[in-house]
């Protein structure tokens, strides 16, 4: 009896990826089951990430490209990833059957700087998106990044996985949040229904 491949998760295939460190940027292809630039970093299960046919460009030498059939990268070193199936990356537009709504946050992952979108649930802080979740690596989408040491490498992504503990800084432009969470999740008029009325004085 032979192994039936369909059992055993999504077939095998190439995804083009950019992999960013503080002083180099790997680009090529992986062979994996992931078609997410998320799933292919947290779901490493190495010390190494291996990049087939890649090119390494170094940022203070960005004419002196050096290539090879297979590049490891030590996964502990990679600040943000890229890849070319960006469509399957975006976050759930609703959690609970409730739009979620986008937050504007920026990180400093020097040299560069990427601003982009986290999706926080109805309710939800945008801190805790950012520093209480699981995952080792952030999805960003509709990412700018820029680096004013090397603006040769400025770019911009419709989804970028970060290495948030190595985010020196974290910005957070929240303008859209409502000064009562709840009023995201339920009608205003609901919310007012739960508020006693004043009390009368007494004497």
């Amino acid at each position: 009896m032979g192994w039936d491949a369909g059992s055993l998760g999504p077939p095998v295939g190439r995804v083009q990826v950019e992999i960013y460190t503080a002083s180099f940027r790997v680009s090529g292809h992986m062979t994996t089951r992931f078609h997410t630039v998320g799933d292919i970093l947290n779901l490493a299960g190495a010390d190494h990430l291996s990049i087939e046919e890649a090119t390494v460009a170094e940022y203070a030498d960005p004419g002196a490209n050096r290539g090879g059939p297979s590049v490891l990268v030590a996964v502990d070193t990679i600040l943000f990833g890229i890849s070319d199936a960006a469509s399957a990356e975006a976050p759930a537009d609703e959690w609970g059957g409730v739009q979620k709504r986008a937050v504007r946050c920026q990180l400093a992952l020097p040299p560069f700087w990427v601003t982009g979108d986290i999706h926080v649930p109805p309710g939800g802080s945008p801190l805790d998106g950012l520093l209480n979740v699981a995952d080792r690596f952030l999805s960003l989408t509709d990412v700018a990044v820029s680096s004013g040491a090397f603006p040769a490498f400025d770019g911009n992504a419709p989804v970028v996985a970060v290495q948030r503990h190595l985010a020196q800084i974290l910005l957070v432009n929240d303008v859209d949040a409502p000064q009562n969470p709840l009023e995201e999740i339920l009608p205003e008029e609901e919310v007012r229904g739960w508020i006693p009325p004043p009390m009368e004085p007494q004497g």
